[in-house]
């Protein structure tokens, strides 16, 4: 009954974040693409600015590493094939559908909004859109994935909550980082993390109906097994 009632309340959570996530994204586009209001995001600059230094940017790059492809994809890739050896096919399902899903749909809105980066990055190279956060996006959907590992099979009570905390955490000071080293605005961050949140969640959600389907379809072949060995 406990179990019933956590899964529940949990279910509750996710769908209130979920509109929540849904509503922050459509009023950030709404004031920075239609009301061309870039106030916040010029004064989280402002902010941030005099807190720069050498050790900082070098922090702030090393950790804005964990949420570049260059990591991202071999991360991606290495738990597939952990899961394939293991013979969890669904996990492994989970970790390609969520990344491909979401870096399709980012690829889809950084193309349809089109907005420029922010001026004097401290980061050359970049050439693509700024809207929205691409390592916000990625770091969402690829840690938030581990996130809900975690609350699913972690079951010592104090040791899910410390690996959640420190997946949040992460996800929050790469998210950051992009910020302080101006190649994103706050709002690219902002609905970077949102959509991120959301893309993931359905991802799941619908691979979970799926997965139930599989599971439901081969019991009758298992039961029918049982009874014709007997």
């Amino acid at each position: 009954m406990k179990r019933i009632n956590f899964w529940f309340k949990r279910k509750i959570i996710i769908q209130w974040l979920l509109a929540s996530a849904l509503l922050l994204s459509v009023l950030v586009v709404w004031l920075v693409f239609f009301s061309e209001r870039n106030y916040l995001d010029q004064k989280i600059f402002s902010l941030i600015e005099p807190h720069r230094s050498e050790i900082r940017t070098r922090l702030m790059l090393a950790v804005s590493f964990l949420g570049n492809h260059k990591f991202l994809i071999p991360a991606n890739l290495l738990l597939i094939t952990i899961f394939l050896f293991s013979k969890n096919k669904w996990e492994a399902v989970q970790v390609a559908a969520v990344s491909l899903s979401s870096l399709l749909f980012m690829s889809l809105l950084k193309n349809s909004f089109r907005r420029s980066r922010p001026d004097n990055p401290l980061v050359d190279g970049i050439t693509n859109f700024s809207f929205p956060s691409g390592h916000a996006f990625m770091s969402a959907a690829f840690y938030g994935l581990l996130i809900w590992w975690a609350a699913t099979y972690i079951k010592n009570g104090w040791q899910r909550r410390l690996v959640i905390l420190f997946l949040m955490m992460l996800i929050i000071i790469i998210s950051f980082s992009r910020i302080y080293l101006r190649v994103h605005y706050a709002s690219d961050v902002v609905v970077g993390l949102c959509i991120g949140f959301v893309c993931l969640s359905i991802s799941l959600a619908i691979l979970q109906r799926l997965q139930k389907k599989e599971e439901t379809k081969k019991k009758p072949l298992a039961n029918s097994y049982k009874q014709t060995s007997e």
